[in-house]
Parts: C-alpha cells; sequence; structure tokens
C-alpha cells in the first residue's frame, strides 16, 4: 500500500513537472533567434541587421588583408588560409541573414510591412552578390530549404548576381508600394527612410554592373540609365554605415577592431598593412611638391611617434635588408618601417610576432571610434577615444563618385557610358566627400580634436592641396590607365574599414598598380582570385563541388576574366 501511494505521488509530481517544462519550454524563445510560429517581422530584422554587420565586417577582414591594407601573413597564397578560416564567413552569411530574411518576407508581405521586406531583400542581395565575389559558385535556388533539401548544389556565379539584381528590383517595388503598414522601429541602417533605402538600392545596382562590366557588354546602357536618373547615394546623409555604440559591457556594442585592440592591458592584437600606412601618410610627401593627406591622424593612431623603442626583439625587420625584388627606387614601395613612428607589418610575413602590441600603430578614430592620433606617444588602454562607437562604412558617397569617375573614362571602360560629370571632376567630388566625412567623424561620437592638428584652410596639410596635387597628377597622365590609376588609388585610400571594395576593385581593374610585394619570397604564387570553400560545407553537403586551391589560376570568379598573373 505504501508502495502504490509512493508511486501515484511520483506519477503526479512526474506529470507535474512534464506540464511545467512544457510550459517553460514555450517561454524559451531567443528575441534575437526567434522562429517562424512566435517572431514577428522586426525581431527577424533584428536577427538579420546584426548578422549582416558580422557578416560585412568578416568578409572586410580578409579583402582588406589581400589588399594590403590589414596584415596578410602568407607567405603563399596557396596557403595563406584554410578552409576553416571562412566558416564564420559562410554561417554568418546562409544561417544569419539568408535564413533570416527568407522566413521575414512572406510575413512583411502578408502584414504589410513593405519597408521590412525591402530592408531584408536589400540584404540578402549583398550577401549573395558577395559571396559569389568571394568563393565562385554558390548555393542560392537550393539554400536554406530545410529537411527537404538537405544537400543543396551550387548555381553559377552569373546566375546569383542575375538573383542579386531580381531581390533589388523586388526591394525597389517594396519601398514604392502604397498602403504599408508601420515604418520599423529598429532599422539600424536608415530609421525607415524609403528615400535613403531607394538611393542605397540603386547603388548596389551600380556596384553590380560596374563589377560585371568586363564580361557583359550590355551593362553600359544600364549604368547610363541609373547615372542619368542619380537617384544614388551622393550626399554623406545617405552613406549605408552600421553604427556601433560606446556599450562595453552586456552587451558590448563597441566597433570589433576597437574591442580587439583598445585592451586594458594596453597591447593593440591587429598588424595595420605597412603599404597603406606609406600610402596615406608617406607616399606624396616624397616628390618634389610636399603633400600631406589630412587623413592620416584619423585613420591610425600611433603609440609611438617615433622609432625609439625598436630592437632586435620588438621589430626584426628593422635590422634586416630590402628584398631584393622590391622596387628599386626606395620611394617606390615602403619596407618594414616607413617614417615617423608609422609601424605595422609587411605583405606576407609569416614571422612570429613580437613584443610590440605596445608600439604598433593601430586604428585611429575613423572608422572604429579608436584615438584621434594628437602625437600623444602612449599606448592604448580602455575607454579612450571615440569609445567604439565607429561604423562599417559599406557604402559612402564618396565611394559613389569614384565609381561614376570610373565610368566617365572612355577607357578601359569602353562601354559608351554617359555619366553626370567629366571624370576629373567626379574624382575631385569624391575625394572631397571622403575628406570632410573623415575629417567630420570625430564631432559626430563627441570627440573634439585639438585645434592644432585640425588640418589648415589652405597650404600644406589641407585638404585642397591634396586634391590640387592629385589633380596635377591626372592632368599629367597621358593615358586612360594611367588615369584609372589615379582614380582607384585615391577610391583605395577613401576605403579605410571597407576590404569588400578593395579585393573587388583590386581584381577588376589591377589598380592600384604599385601595392607592395611580398616580402618573403618572390613568387608567393598567384593571387588568391576567389577563396577556399569553408569547411562547414565541403564537409558537411555531399552535393558540394571538389575542394579548390585559390593558388590556382582557374579559381576565378565568373566576372574576373583577366590575366593569371594579372595582380600580386
Amino acid at each position: 500500500m505504501k508502495y502504490t501511494k509512493l508511486f501515484i505521488a511520483i506519477g503526479v509530481s512526474l506529470t507535474t513537472l512534464v506540464a511545467c517544462n512544457k510550459k517553460f519550454d514555450d517561454l524559451l524563445v531567443n528575441p534575437n533567434n526567434p522562429d517562424a510560429s512566435t517572431a514577428d517581422v522586426d525581431l527577424y530584422l533584428n536577427s538579420a541587421q546584426l548578422s549582416f554587420a558580422s557578416f560585412y565586417g568578416t568578409a572586410s577582414n580578409f579583402g582588406a588583408s589581400l589588399t594590403r591594407m590589414q596584415q596578410w601573413y602568407g607567405p603563399l597564397y596557396s596557403n595563406g588560409y584554410a578552409p576553416g578560416d571562412f566558416d564564420g564567413l559562410w554561417t554568418s552569411g546562409y544561417t544569419g541573414v539568408i535564413k533570416n530574411v527568407d522566413a521575414l518576407v512572406p510575413l512583411a508581405q502578408q502584414q504589410k510591412k513593405y519597408v521590412q521586406s525591402g530592408i531584408a531583400r536589400f540584404m540578402k542581395a549583398y550577401v549573395l552578390a558577395t559571396m559569389v565575389d568571394a568563393f565562385g559558385d554558390i548555393p542560392n535556388v537550393e539554400a536554406n530549404q530545410g529537411a527537404s533539401i538537405i544537400n543543396p548544389k551550387v548555381d553559377g556565379g552569373a546566375s546569383v548576381y542575375s538573383a542579386a539584381l531580381t531581390l533589388l528590383d523586388s526591394a525597389l517595388a517594396d519601398f514604392t508600394k502604397s498602403g504599408a503598414g508601420a515604418n520599423p522601429t529598429n532599422d539600424l541602417f536608415y530609421s525607415g527612410s524609403k528615400t535613403s533605402w531607394i538611393a542605397a538600392v540603386n547603388t548596389m545596382k551600380l556596384k553590380l554592373y560596374m563589377t560585371t562590366r568586363l564580361v557583359d557588354n550590355s551593362v553600359g546602357a544600364k549604368i547610363t540609365t541609373l547615372l542619368t536618373a542619380n537617384n544614388l547615394i551622393n550626399a554623406s546623409s545617405q552613406d549605408l554605415t552600421f553604427k556601433y555604440g560606446s556599450n562595453q559591457l552586456s552587451p558590448d556594442s563597441r566597433h570589433p577592431r576597437y574591442s580587439a585592440n583598445y585592451t586594458a592591458t594596453g597591447n593593440a592584437n591587429d598588424f595595420l598593412g605597412d603599404y597603406f600606412m606609406w600610402a596615406v601618410a608617406a607616399e606624396k610627401t616624397a616628390g618634389a611638391v610636399s603633400t600631406i593627406d589630412p587623413r592620416r591622424r584619423y585613420y591610425f593612431y600611433r603609440q609611438r611617434t617615433n622609432y625609439a623603442d625598436v630592437t632586435q626583439q620588438s621589430c626584426p625587420c628593422a635590422f634586416q635588408s630590402t628584398p631584393g625584388w622590391y622596387p628599386s627606387v626606395p620611394d617606390k614601395t615602403p619596407f618594414c618601417l616607413i617614417g615617423s613612428g608609422y609601424w605595422g607589418r609587411d605583405h606576407g610575413d609569416n614571422s612570429g610576432t613580437p613584443p610590440d602590441g605596445n608600439l604598433r600603430t593601430t586604428w585611429g578614430i575613423y572608422p572604429v571610434g579608436g584615438k584621434f592620433d594628437a602625437s600623444d606617444n602612449v599606448s592604448v588602454t580602455l575607454n579612450t577615444g571615440g569609445l567604439g562607437a565607429g561604423i562599417h562604412p559599406i557604402w559612402m558617397s564618396s565611394f559613389t563618385s569614384f565609381l561614376e569617375a570610373e565610368a566617365a573614362l572612355p577607357a578601359p571602360a569602353g562601354l559608351g557610358i554617359t555619366t553626370m560629370g567629366s571624370a576629373r571632376a567626379l574624382l575631385e567630388k569624391g575625394i572631397r566627400a571622403s575628406m570632410a566625412t573623415v575629417l567630420g567623424f570625430p564631432a559626430t561620437v563627441g570627440v573634439t580634436v585639438p585645434a592644432t592638428f585640425i588640418p589648415p584652410a589652405t597650404g600644406t596639410g589641407s585638404v585642397d592641396n591634396y586634391v590640387n596635387t592629385v589633380l596635377a597628377a591626372y592632368d599629367a597622365a597621358t593615358t586612360d590607365d594611367a588615369r584609372q590609376n589615379i582614380i582607384m588609388k585615391e577610391y583605395y585610400l577613401a576605403l579605410w574599414g571597407n576590404g569588400v571594395e578593395a579585393y573587388n576593385n583590386y581584381r577588376r581593374t589591377g589598380k592600384p598598380n604599385n601595392l607592395q610585394l611580398a616580402v618573403t619570397t618572390a613568387n608567393p604564387g598567384i593571387f588568391v582570385r576567389s577563396y577556399f570553400y569553408p569547411s562547414v560545407y565541403v564537409n558537411r553537403n555531399q552535393n558540394a563541388p571538389s575542394q579548390k586551391n585559390p593558388g590556382v589560376a582557374a579559381n576565378k570568379v565568373f566576372w574576373d576574366n583577366n590575366p593569371d598573373n594579372f595582380i600580386k
């Protein structure tokens, strides 16, 4: 009898526990990772936007490393990366952005939340195109189909680009539909402004058409249509950026590059590329006309303004000879130390990491919300500068002007494009837009630049002086190829914080044409024209293509028809 009562009691308890667990299970919904049965459109949008920022940041870092903005260790292009390095990019793209977008759009259409749907379609289009730029052929039609298709096949890169353009057209339709429901309160880019989103969509279409101009002669008319309508990101108020905050914990809302480099130990973790720092801070000062780039103190923070701390241990390359395969003219490329305390890493330097974390130059106030370089000569710390309230510069108005300047050249584009001005005028517009954005950035995050370090209105160090130097070089150029190199070099210098466009532009145009050569070997192999497929894809998908070698010439994306050794 006692045992019977005991079993009854246990049974009742278990039943109660199961019932309670079921109730608790019903409440276990992560608002940042919702499921279709419980989430509303804005929760999906929130998750997709955060994943989009992560996707962009990862893609940018890879591109920046290969284009000498940040460190690429190498030493050979064939072994500079491993498939697992790209798992995060692949996962944030497919699982973070595309999966949430695919769930969001049908709900948004049902609820007439067309702005949310348009934003989502834009993000998916950007991710698909960027994945093609990174990997070549990728799954699209069969992707994210759940249990019905667990081994999606790849689609050709050209067809995925076409799908991205269709998504952008659908986004335009969403932004212009009547009877739309409430705008999103959590649009982290444009606060629900349909006008700005329409400009962003048109600009993205322009970018994709310019990217494919090498393999599609029909894009000339499409580019002309977009340029004639001129409803593009033409003003700083329409810059497409993801904005970070200054909160340090729970959650950490700071720019990831700030978090990684402004540490309690005073050690910066990233190596900036010697070439990019040289191109900004030293290249134009080497000629007969001394021209200072006004952006240098905004882009970079020097923890040391001289080389008093250079030793065999802290900076081994300072005691080595310049590689014999480097240009014989010293001012044509940097090696190791470029002057004035700028301390970075040469392209392909895979040597060990010296004890220089509190000495190396790190990110400045633009774009990561770091410290303005006022020649402080002190190491970084927590809670300094802009406190990490930086941005991802996904597309700035200056980028549009540089792209238009390239399109305005009769050659090598040669597509019969009609632009809204001369290439020279558009080049100047792009430089001035970049300068205005960078020099005005500290005020947007509550940082006051010391008056003695604000670039002057005229003379050496002024924006006018810089612009005049570039335009003089442009006027002296005798071929469109030389003029294109000047345009793409200034575009490159304005891209700080955006390795996505730098990598695409380099593969597409071969410009700038004097990027630093690899430092450890004269023959690093064929430049990476597309990445390894991620291990999470090739190891888990029966229909995945065979793994490729990025150092093999055949592994170009569909729009890259340039010669094998076109770039190094």
